[in-house]
């Protein structure tokens, strides 16, 4: 097993740190203290969030719902979405095929 990923400082409400990735898919747990990011956003990659702990409200699309722990946000390439923390914490771990670059390139300097 390889050494973990630095743990990254988004905003001063989110913390992602890279788990893993490929080429084809890469996955990474982020860490809420906050709502987290204002608006939504999209990108060509197909998106999975698990969320492991507090309450969120997925906007996916025009719908919007609430999501537990234990529930699952399946997003479509180039679909609008965001992941609004309701609760004081949260946590998910997010799944991307394919991997994003932008993220790579940025977020995976591995720990000293």
């Amino acid at each position: 097993m390889s050494k973990p990923f630095k743990k990254y400082k988004l905003n001063d409400n989110v913390t992602l740190q890279v788990l893993s990735y490929t080429e084809e898919m890469m996955t990474a747990q982020l860490w809420f203290n906050g709502k987290g990011f204002d608006g939504t956003h999209h990108h060509s990659n197909q998106e999975v969030n698990v969320v492991v702990a507090g309450e969120f409200e997925a906007t996916n699309g025009n719908g919007k719902h609430k999501v537990y722990p234990g529930q699952v946000v399946v997003v479509s390439s180039d679909s609008e979405h965001n992941m609004e923390c309701l609760s004081p914490t949260g946590a998910m771990v997010t799944c991307w095929t394919p991997a994003r670059k932008d993220i790579i390139e940025k977020y995976t300097e591995l720990e000293d």
